[in-house]
């Protein structure tokens, strides 16, 4: 079985709830923030992993960078599906998610790069080592659609002069 039937055959339930970049540390909680990044890639050893990035728009961590990282897998697929569901309201396809095509990421950055969001960031400890999972709680509001500008004034408008003072 390819990753891209593991991916669409993978059944989800609902639920309720270049460089290297540093993530930023930041006290676990929920946060308001913007996605600002994300990403679907894979490796030369063919695994595969999704990225996200968030930037906290709200309180004392406010600008902080958060990551969400995690491998492609039986595990992690269910995670990632409800993940993106709760971003664009449905369950995205392989295909959506990965062009093999161009090996980049697929259409679904599109709608989710923009979106505010509240995350909830939790730290595990396993052995001595810390782990930061950080959640899609809900959407708070879709991508910014684009602003229309403003209407050009036709030159022969006239102008009342005392509207510039």
């Amino acid at each position: 079985m390819g990753i891209q039937d593991l991916f669409d055959d993978t059944e989800v339930e609902e639920t309720s709830s270049e460089g290297r970049r540093e993530m930023d540390r930041v006290p676990d909680g929920s946060y308001k923030a913007v996605v600002t990044d994300f990403s679907v890639f894979n490796t030369e050893s063919g695994d595969y992993y999704v990225s996200w990035w968030f930037e906290v728009t709200q309180g004392p961590a406010s600008g902080a960078q958060l990551q969400s990282f995690s491998s492609v897998g039986p595990n992690s697929i269910k995670f990632i599906k409800r993940s993106v569901k709760t971003v664009i309201g449905k369950f995205p396809s392989w295909n959506e998610m990965f062009d093999e095509g161009t090996g980049r990421t697929g259409v679904v950055r599109n709608k989710v790069v923009g979106a505010d969001v509240q995350i909830t960031q939790k730290t595990n400890n396993s052995k001595g080592k810390d782990y930061v999972n950080v959640y899609i709680d809900k959407t708070i509001s879709a991508q910014p659609k684009a602003k229309k500008p403003a209407p050009v004034q036709d030159i022969e408008d006239e102008v009342d002069v005392d509207d510039l003072f």
